[in-house]
Formats: structure tokens, C-alpha cells, sequence
């Protein structure tokens, strides 16, 4: 069988606790005149350390090789490792504070049923809410728009000019729009930009042919209502928006501001979109907080909710009812009336307590 050969020279030089005797080998011959024995040239391949069989040679590196020198070599690993831990130090933090936000932390705003008769009551009809708007925080912030719960070519909403801008928008997002924006540029010195708003019936067909995969049907779009915004910062748009300051702020801190993530991480079954970090949606308070706190989404959210049933959430009073007569608290501070696209109307109540 023919032996596999390596020359180890250079490792012989390199490394001090290889330069030992090396094992006996069988001696050269001397001559059998007096003459001095004339020295051969030598040659790169002729070394105090020559080529010999890598199985003879192994047995011997690896008594040489003595645990000062292993222990040497864990040392180097443990170093690097050290090193790279170092290095990476933000990346690894914020990759585990994402871990622990996302399976391991504990809601802390709780939804607790509350018995209305310990509350005064009174009954309104749907024609007074549409009669006084105004009086009764009438909105838009409450509707859900999917594949189950659509909405027509024909139907329009409450569509407002941001500020002084060209970015259509629900008149129920601006100011918390406004308070969100502010607090973007506050925290991260850059601004955000809406890239994409309210789409018409027409702009969403559009879409939905040219990338059926990612782009709704038509009717089958938030962007119909003016509620959902798709945002990014400079240089950072699409999945690529999570990886600014922006993004992160947006992502962690939206539900402060009245706005969710619409179609989060790990929801794709519930929702039928992949992860979009980008596509926030108003819905207000306090629903934004919990839908937040609790990692659900909007229509997690509303299966939460048993009909005609009021719920205590932080210090609001929320209930959905089916009508056409509503129940709401004889007193109270504020009230934000809205449909929810599915025959129910979402009161919610703030200072009734």
C-alpha cells in the first residue's frame, strides 16, 4: 500500500515545542576509510526533520504535544469567542431583548369584565350617534378590512389632507400621525416618510396583478380606509426598514401612539400576510396599548370580545355591541364611537370610572 507523505519542516520551525530530538532512525553508515566523510549539499528537502510517513510521525506529535500546549489552545478559543461576544455585543442584546418582548415577557394591561350594573347606564340610537358625530367621537378607527370582511368600490371614508402635505390620510390618524412623527424624530434625529397611504379601488387592482403574493385583492385593503400607512425612513424601505433606528422605534413604541403593527411576526396564518415591520395601523387607544402588550392581532382582538359586554382595559371602558340601540355610561369624560366592518359598533369610554 502506498504511504501518504508530508513534510513537516516548516511546522518544525515554526512551532519551539516541536524542536525536540525527533525518534531514532536508522544512522547513516560510516565509511570504512579514515578520509573525513565528505558533507552532501544540503538541500530543502534534506532537514533535521525529513519526510516521513504520517503514521509514524503522529504517534510522536501527539506525545509532544503536552497539555500545556492544549490548554494553550483552549485559551485562544475562549478568547475569541470573548472577543466576538464583545463585537457583537449590541447585536446579541438587542436579538435577545427581541426574544424575551416576543416569548417570554408577560402582558401588563389586562382586560377584565365589568358588571354594568354597577354602572348608569343609558341607551342611544344609532341615529343619534349619526346625527351628533361630534358628541359622540364618531370615527373610523375601528374598522377591519380583510378577506373575510370587505369593503366596496362604492364605499368612502373620512379622508383628510395630512397637515400641509399631498399624504391623503383618515381624519382619525392625524393627530396621533403627528404625535408618532414627532416622536421618531426626537428619539432618532431622522425623519419618517409615508410611502404609501390611502389607495383607491382602481391603484389596489393595479397592485393585486402586478404581485398577487404580496398586494391585497381589491376591497380586501386597509389602504381603502386611509387607516394603515406604509412607512419607512431614509435609505430604509420595506423588510429593510426594521434595520434603521426608525424602524426599531416604530416597531417597538407604535402602540404609544395609537398605532399596531398590522401583520406581525409569527401571524401569517391569521392574517394571511407575511410579516410587514412596515405597515402600521391606527386603531387608537386603548386598543393600540393592548394589541401591543399582548402580541394579537386585530382580529385576535376582536374575537376577545363577548357582545354587548363591557370590558375595563387600563382606565377605559370598552364594549362591542351589535345595536341598533347602544348602551353607554350616563357620565364621562370622552367617547370614541366606531364601525367595526362587521355590524358592530366598538364604544369606547374614557373617565367613566
Amino acid at each position: 500500500m502506498a504511504h501518504l507523505f508530508f513534510d513537516f519542516t516548516p511546522i518544525y520551525r515554526t512551532l519551539p515545542f516541536l524542536q525536540t530530538t525527533p525518534p531514532a532512525f536508522e544512522p547513516t553508515p560510516k565509511h570504512e576509510n579514515t578520509a573525513p566523510h565528505p558533507k552532501p549539499p544540503r538541500t530543502p528537502s534534506r532537514s533535521i526533520f525529513p519526510k516521513y510517513p504520517i503514521s509514524d510521525i503522529l504517534p510522536f506529535m501527539r506525545k509532544k504535544v503536552n497539555w500545556s500546549f492544549r490548554n494553550t489552545i483552549f485559551l485562544s478559543i475562549i478568547l475569541v469567542l470573548g472577543g466576538s461576544a464583545i463585537f457583537f455585543q449590541a447585536p446579541i442584546r438587542e436579538a435577545a431583548g427581541n426574544f424575551y418582548d416576543r416569548h417570554l415577557r408577560k402582558p401588563s394591561i389586562g382586560m377584565e369584565a365589568v358588571d354594568v350594573d354597577s354602572l348608569s347606564m343609558k341607551k342611544v340610537s344609532i341615529e343619534e350617534i349619526l346625527a351628533s358625530p361630534e358628541q359622540y367621537g364618531l370615527n373610523e378607527s375601528m374598522l377591519i378590512v380583510n378577506k373575510d370582511y370587505k369593503v366596496s368600490r362604492e364605499e368612502s371614508f373620512d379622508i383628510v389632507y395630512y397637515k400641509d402635505t399631498d399624504v391623503p390620510m383618515n381624519r382619525a390618524i392625524v393627530s396621533d400621525y403627528a404625535r408618532l412623527s414627532a416622536a421618531v424624530l426626537d428619539a432618532c434625529g431622522e425623519k419618517m416618510f409615508v410611502m404609501s397611504s390611502v389607495r383607491t379601488y382602481d391603484e389596489q387592482s393595479v397592485l393585486y396583478d402586478e404581485d398577487p403574493v404580496v398586494a391585497a385583492p381589491p376591497g380586501e385593503s386597509e389602504h381603502h380606509t386611509g387607516l394603515a400607512l406604509d412607512v419607512y425612513a431614509y435609505q430604509f424601505a420595506g423588510p429593510g426598514f426594521l434595520d434603521s433606528p426608525v424602524g426599531k422605534f416604530v416597531n417597538k413604541y407604535c402602540g404609544d401612539y395609537g398605532f399596531i403593527i398590522r401583520y406581525p411576526e409569527g401571524k401569517e396564518a391569521v392574517t394571511n400576510f407575511s410579516y410587514e415591520p412596515w405597515h402600521i395601523r391606527y386603531v387608537g387607544f386603548p386598543h393600540s396599548q393592548y394589541i401591543s402588550d399582548h402580541r394579537i392581532t386585530l382580529e385576535e382582538y376582536f374575537d376577545r370580545f363577548e357582545k354587548d359586554q363591557y370590558y375595563q382595559i387600563d382606565s377605559y371602558l370598552v364594549s362591542r355591541q351589535d345595536g341598533p340601540e347602544y348602551w353607554i355610561p350616563e357620565t364621562y369624560e370622552a367617547i370614541s364611537v366606531s364601525p367595526d366592518n362587521t355590524g358592530a359598533y366598538f364604544i369606547t369610554i374614557s373617565g367613566a370610572l
